[in-house]
C-alpha cells in the first residue's frame, strides 16, 4: 500500500493537482498513477478531472486522513 499512500500524501492539502507533477512527487511513470488515480476515483477517496489531467482528495477522505495522522501522532508520545 505505500505506493497509494504516496499518492494520498502528495493530494493531502486538498488542491488540484496535475498528474504529472504527482508522477515527479511519487517517482511513478505515468501509467501507474493513472491507473491508481482511477482506483481511488472509483471508490470515492479522490475526484478526478480525466480531461485536464488532475486529482485532488475528496473532502471527506482528506478529513479522514487527518484524524489518522491525529491517532498516529498521539501514539507515539
Amino acid at each position: 500500500m505505500p505506493i497509494v499512500d504516496d499518492i494520498l500524501k502528495s493530494l493531502e492539502n486538498g488542491r488540484w493537482h496535475n498528474l504529472k507533477e504527482i508522477e515527479k512527487k511519487t517517482q511513478l511513470d505515468n501509467t501507474k498513477v493513472k491507473s491508481i488515480t482511477e482506483f481511488l476515483a472509483k471508490y470515492n477517496f479522490i475526484l478526478l478531472d480525466k480531461e485536464r489531467e488532475k486529482a485532488k482528495l475528496n473532502p471527506s477522505a482528506q478529513d479522514f486522513l487527518k484524524r489518522i495522522q491525529k491517532i498516529e501522532g498521539e501514539e507515539t508520545r
